[in-house]
């Protein structure tokens, strides 16, 4: 009949198709990159069947290859998937030891930096290993942990250098700041290079935030320079630093010369003072005790302005020779 003729034409023409788009799939199925990819291919060229006029024979032809090579594939996978769970596990108990390990690290051990490498190349680990979920999600709860328990001792070892540095940089900061101070002041020029050298050996193994370091011994730096120009310009202008402390003596000497005089004048007040009671004391009639006590007294004075007369003496003659000194012509 002319319908059943349609209908054989159209499935002979359906089986051709299918035939072709079976024998792509395949082909790509068999190029592909991974099993899983393959069967990909081929549960696309299953939706094709659906539906689709074909003659039985054709059908079962056709669909007979198709489920050839899904056995092919299911297979593979299947080996694949019992290779996949043997070397996890065998991954699995390989790993585990070394993270009871590090875990114990964590917890225990005083090199913190040591233990903390040591969990992050088991956490590499774990990353790159093939791995049942189970045990990955088991590991990765361990990692987890033994992270934050280091994290936790880090930051009490943090904390208590903080405070231990902190005190540190208080104390070094005041010896700086003094030697800072001693070298743009103080004549001293041995004493303070010594003091100096002694703040610099305090830095050596002592406990100090980078920076704070840094901070600090750039100033102790610059005292060091300041000390060093001002013993370069010293020796430069030895002339010139002689004739300032030879002012400063001159100084000195005038002060001297100056509180002597105005403990002279004390005294020769009270030397006329003490003589004008003595002549009252002796119009009086007053007892030979009172007068004698008087006379000591008198006496006590004199001998005072005397002495200081003399020091006065002494003093402006080393005062002038030291103004005829200053005042030489140099050679």
């Amino acid at each position: 009949m002319e319908t059943e003729k349609w209908s054989e034409e159209a499935a002979l023409l359906n089986y051709g198709i299918l035939k072709s788009i079976l024998d792509t799939g395949l082909t790509k199925a068999g190029a592909a990159n991974n099993l899983h990819e393959a069967k990909g291919y081929l549960i696309e060229v299953q939706s094709h069947f659906k539906g689709l006029m074909l003659r039985r024979e054709d059908r079962e032809e056709l669909y007979g290859k198709l489920q050839e090579a899904f056995s092919v594939i299911n297979k593979k996978i299947e080996e694949e998937r019992l290779d996949f769970e043997i070397e996890a596990i065998s991954n699995y108990e390989a790993i585990k030891p070394s993270l009871n390990e590090a875990s114990d690290r964590a917890i225990n051990s005083d090199n913190l930096r040591t233990a903390w490498e040591s969990l992050l190349g088991i956490q590499h680990q774990v990353k790159a290993a093939k791995l049942l979920r189970e045990h990955r999600d088991e590991l990765y709860a361990k990692l987890q942990e033994a992270f934050l328990m280091l994290k936790i001792r880090r930051e009490e070892t943090n904390q208590a250098f903080n405070q231990e540095a902190h005190h540190n940089y208080i104390r070094l900061k005041a010896l700086v700041e003094k030697g800072l101070i001693q070298a743009e002041e103080t004549h001293e020029y041995k004493e303070t290079r010594e003091f100096l050298k002694k703040i610099q050996s305090e830095f050596k193994g002592v406990k100090m935030v980078h920076e704070q370091r840094e901070e600090l011994y750039s100033r102790l730096q610059t005292a060091f320079d300041i000390l060093g120009k001002r013993l370069d310009d010293f020796f430069r202008h030895k002339k010139k630093n002689w004739e300032v402390k030879m002012q400063y003596a001159l100084s000195r000497f005038s002060a001297d010369i100056y509180e002597l005089h105005t403990s002279l004048n004390r005294d020769i007040d009270s030397l006329h003072e003490l003589e004008n009671q003595l002549d009252i004391a002796e119009s009086a009639g007053k007892s030979s005790t009172a007068l004698a006590g008087l006379h000591a007294r008198i006496s006590s004075t004199r001998r005072s302005i005397e002495q200081k007369q003399i020091q006065i003496n002494s003093l402006e003659t080393e005062k002038n020779e030291l103004q005829t000194r200053l005042e030489e012509p140099e050679n």
